[in-house]
C-alpha cells in the first residue's frame, strides 16, 4: 500500500505564492497517485506581544507534533514549510520546503541575530529539502553550508489561472467593460506589475524610472499596500525624491485571476523591480500569454526567463521602458488564441503538471 503524502501550511492562507504553491502541489501529488491530505492554519492577529510568543510557541508545539505523528507514528510522507522542525532533522519522511534565501539579506530578514542562526544550522542538517529553482538550491547551500542534496520542483501557474485564460480566449464577445479594464488606455503602452507593497519589490525603483522617461505610460500595479510610504507614493505619482511622475498610474489592491489574466491580453510589456525573488509566478503568466518581460538582472530571473529583457540600474529600467509602443489588435487576439489553448500539459516542458508531478514522485521517494 503506497504511503499517505500529508501537506502541512502552517502560516497565512490567502494571496500569496507560498499558499498557491500547497494547492499546486496538492494537485501534482494527486496526478502522482498518492493521496494526499493538506492541514491548514488560520492566521490570527494579537495586541499584545506576549500573547503573540505565547500563541507562536503553541503552534510551534502543535505543528512539531503533527509532523511527528504522521511522518512517525503514521508513516507518511510530508512537506511543509514550517521551519525549524527537530523532526525533519531525522526524518527521511519530511520534506521541509524553502522557497528562497530573502531572509539572509539584512535589509529584509525577518529573524533576528539568534533565530537567524539557529535557522542555517537547521537548514544545513535537514534530512530532506525542496526548493524551487536551480539559483535558490545553491543559494541554500552557501549560506547554510548544507553538503546534502537539496531537492528541485519548479512552480507552475495556478488551475485557476488555465481555466479563467480558457474561457477569456474563447469567449464568442470579448467583454471589456469591467472597472479594471476601464483603466486600459489603448493609445498607450499598457504595462502590468504584480507585488505586494513591500519595500524588496523595488516600487520605489519603478516610480523613479517613471520619472526619467519622457514617454507617457499606462501602468497597471497589482499589490496588497502593506507599505503605507509606498502606496501614498504611488497615489500622488511621486518618487521618494519629490520627483513628479506624468504617466498614469493604477492601483489596484487586489484583483480576481480573471482580471489579472485580462489586464495581461492588453499588457504591451509586464514589469518586475523585485530586489530579491524566490519564484515569480505573475512574470511566468506574462510569459505564457506571450507578453514581453522586463525584470530585474537577477540570476534567478536569467534562468527562469532567459528571452527577457534586463535591468540593472533606473535609468537601464527607463530606457526600457521607453521603447515599449502600445499593443495593437492583432497582438490582442493572439493573446487570446494562446489563453484559449493553455493547458497543464502544454505549458513548457519546465514547468507543465505531468513533468512536475513526475519530479515531486521522485522528489519523495529518493
Amino acid at each position: 500500500m503506497q504511503k499517505k503524502v500529508i501537506l502541512i501550511y502552517p502560516y497565512y492562507i490567502g494571496i500569496s505564492g507560498a499558499y498557491n504553491r500547497y494547492l499546486l502541489l496538492k494537485k501534482l501529488i494527486e496526478k502522482a497517485g498518492f493521496n494526499v491530505k493538506l492541514i491548514l492554519f488560520n492566521d490570527r492577529k494579537f495586541n499584545s506581544n506576549f500573547t503573540k510568543l505565547i500563541y507562536k510557541l503553541i503552534r510551534f508545539i502543535k505543528v512539531e507534533f503533527l509532523i511527528f505523528f504522521y511522518s512517525a507514528c503514521k508513516n507518511s510522507y510530508l512537506i511543509t514549510d514550517f521551519n525549524p522542525s527537530i523532526v525533519a532533522l531525522f526524518s527521511k519522511n519530511v520534506l521541509i520546503q524553502i522557497h528562497d534565501v530573502s531572509w539572509e539579506n539584512k535589509n529584509f530578514m525577518r529573524h533576528n541575530f539568534f533565530s537567524y542562526r539557529i535557522f542555517k544550522i537547521f537548514i544545513k542538517y535537514y534530512s530532506k529539502i525542496i526548493t524551487v529553482s536551480k539559483t535558490s538550491s545553491e543559494a541554500i547551500k552557501k549560506v547554510s553550508g548544507r553538503k546534502k542534496e537539496v531537492f528541485l520542483l519548479y512552480n507552475s501557474v495556478s488551475e485557476k489561472y488555465i481555466k479563467e485564460s480558457n474561457k477569456i480566449g474563447n469567449e464568442n464577445l470579448f467583454i471589456s467593460n469591467t472597472n479594471n479594464l476601464k483603466m486600459i488606455n489603448r493609445s498607450l503602452p499598457n504595462i502590468l506589475y504584480i507585488a505586494t507593497l513591500i519595500p524588496r519589490k523595488g516600487h520605489l525603483d519603478l516610480l523613479e524610472a517613471l520619472s526619467k522617461t519622457e514617454c507617457l505610460l499606462n501602468i497597471n500595479l497589482v499589490g496588497l499596500p502593506t507599505d503605507k510610504k509606498i502606496l501614498k507614493l504611488i497615489q500622488t505619482k511621486k518618487t521618494s525624491n519629490g520627483n513628479i511622475i506624468k504617466s498614469n498610474i493604477n492601483y489596484f489592491s487586489k484583483l480576481s485571476q480573471r482580471e489579472l489574466c485580462n489586464l495581461l491580453i492588453y499588457s504591451s510589456a509586464y514589469i518586475s523591480t523585485s530586489l530579491n525573488e524566490g519564484f515569480g509566478i505573475p512574470a511566468l503568466e506574462a510569459k505564457l500569454y506571450k507578453t514581453p518581460l522586463i525584470i530585474r538582472d537577477l540570476d534567478i530571473n536569467r534562468e527562469l526567463f532567459p528571452e527577457a529583457r534586463f535591468f540593472e540600474s533606473t535609468s537601464q529600467l527607463a530606457n526600457l521602458l521607453s521603447t515599449v509602443k502600445p499593443i495593437s489588435k492583432f497582438e490582442i487576439e493572439y493573446k487570446r488564441k494562446i489563453a484559449s489553448n493553455i493547458n497543464e500539459d502544454n505549458i513548457s516542458d519546465l514547468f507543465n503538471y505531468s513533468n512536475l508531478s513526475n519530479e515531486l514522485k521522485n522528489n519523495i521517494l529518493n
